[in-house]
């Protein structure tokens, strides 16, 4: 290595002399001196006072640090390009990856038909405690799920989008719930989510839980209550196999969501929060698509 840069070096300075003309003799120096001064020349010089030889600092310093320098690699002890303070190293980190991040669209969402049930309704409330309605609750929630499911490109029916029975007033509560079974038989849905609020004489009670029909959807119910507890950090009751007549009279998939106890004041208040309805139906809308991914 060190012989190259002899070499070089000397190929350098006869070209430099060609170029530059005759030297006088008393102007020679020992091939070590004038390797010196050349290798000195490449460290920019602060001196405003040293006149002329301000051309020569510049042809030496173009010559070793844009040509020779780097085809060479004279003065780089072998090693690959070193960041400098004019030459950084950029340094692009990976992108971090966050175990909960929410689950977007992948497409399995789209032509699906999937009604969503906001339980009770009307002159029917369900639970009412802590200052608030079941029926409020489970419309404010499944009305943000209909928005994100829509958004992924399913088809969403909603048995109710208003404070109302989906069967006349003055039907019997197995009329009532009849309805809301045959929307999802007329439309031949491909899922079927009935969304509630749950109720305990203890109140301290609380926590969520996802029931599904006896013999079937157990996987659905799985995976939406997998992933509310995840988004919510709701406390999870699990899931369980039910006879709820909007479950038994499916024949598509289908579940009932209890997304906490207004009994429980501490969670009567949470489900009245927007910012936590959001994160339910974030919750009950990664379910769906982890159960249409598998």
């Amino acid at each position: 290595m060190y012989n190259k840069k002899i070499l070089s070096l000397v190929m350098l300075l006869v070209l430099v002399l060609n170029i530059l003309g005759p030297v006088q003799v008393s102007h020679a120096a020992a091939l070590d001196s004038v390797i010196g001064t050349l290798a000195a020349s490449t460290v920019p010089s602060n001196d405003v006072s040293s006149g002329g030889s301000n051309v020569f600092d510049k042809l030496f310093s173009l010559l070793f640090d844009k040509i020779l320098g780097p085809i060479l690699n004279i003065f780089g002890g072998g090693k690959a390009g070193t960041a400098t303070p004019d030459n950084p190293v950029r340094v692009i980190p990976l992108p971090s990856k966050e175990p909960n991040d929410p689950i977007t669209d992948s497409g399995v969402l789209r032509g699906k038909v999937i009604v969503v049930d906001p339980g009770h309704g009307g002159s029917n409330p369900g639970a009412v405690a802590n200052g608030t309605r079941e029926s409020d609750n489970n419309l404010a929630v499944s009305l943000k799920l209909r928005d994100k499911l829509v958004k992924a490109g399913a088809k969403v029916i909603m048995t109710r989008e208003t404070d109302r029975t989906v069967a006349t007033e003055d039907s019997s509560l197995g009329q009532e719930l009849e309805a809301r079974v045959n929307i999802a038989k007329s439309n031949q849905a491909d899922m079927f989510v009935s969304i509630h609020s749950n109720s305990n004489p203890d109140p301290s009670i609380y926590g969520a839980m996802t029931f599904y029909p006896s013999g079937k959807s157990s996987k659905l119910a799985l995976e939406v209550q997998d992933s509310i507890v995840k988004e919510t950090g709701a406390v999870d009751k699990g899931t369980s196999p039910a006879t709820f007549y909007v479950l038994r009279n499916t024949t598509m998939p289908s579940i009932l969501v209890e997304m906490g106890f207004v009994t429980n004041a501490k969670e009567a208040q949470m489900l009245q929060d927007d910012s936590y309805r959001n994160k339910m139906a974030q919750g009950i809308f990664n379910g769906i698509v982890k159960y249409f991914n598998s």
